[in-house]
């Protein structure tokens, strides 16, 4: 029943012009950004598991999506380096799920890491920048995406 309900007023708010959308109140921003930072903080400390591997991908994809939606509705210009720091983020994913299937660990080699700082910074700026609920809109298209790649690869 819950799920319906979120899901028709999910449904309410995209139906709405773009200027009627809230952006995610200080509180929700804050703590967005201290989950990613722990996400990549759970990695390299060895306590990651395999739903913080998933929450991780699912952050990853969040990300991506919310670049696509500022640059093409708010013609927000991105830095080189902030675009290259998503983008590697998103080419990591197959390597961390493929280590995960062969050997169990979830961890990065230390160009993920890099990767995975790389983008949690990134994260944390575009959590400021969102407008008109861009930030919920990519966590829920974000969600979506990790949940086929779940379906598909397990675990």
């Amino acid at each position: 029943m819950k799920t319906a309900h979120r899901n028709a007023a999910r449904a309410k708010r995209e139906g709405l012009p773009k200027f009627w959308l809230r952006a995610a109140p200080e509180s929700r921003r804050t703590t967005g950004k201290v989950a990613c930072l722990d996400l990549v903080d759970r990695f390299t400390s060895g306590k990651a598991t395999a739903d913080d591997m998933w929450d991780w991908i699912e952050t990853g994809f969040m990300a991506s999506h919310m670049v696509h939606l500022l640059a093409t509705q708010e013609a927000v210009e991105f830095t080189e380096e902030a675009m290259a720091a998503v983008a590697e983020q998103l080419n990591t994913f197959a390597n961390v799920t493929g280590r995960h299937r062969r050997t169990g660990r979830v961890g990065f080699n230390s160009a993920e890491l890099l990767a995975a700082r790389a983008a949690a910074e990134v994260i944390s700026g575009l959590l400021d920048m969102d407008r008109h609920g861009i930030a919920e809109r990519a966590a829920h298209w974000g969600h979506e995406q990790a949940q086929i790649l779940r379906r598909r690869f397990g675990t």
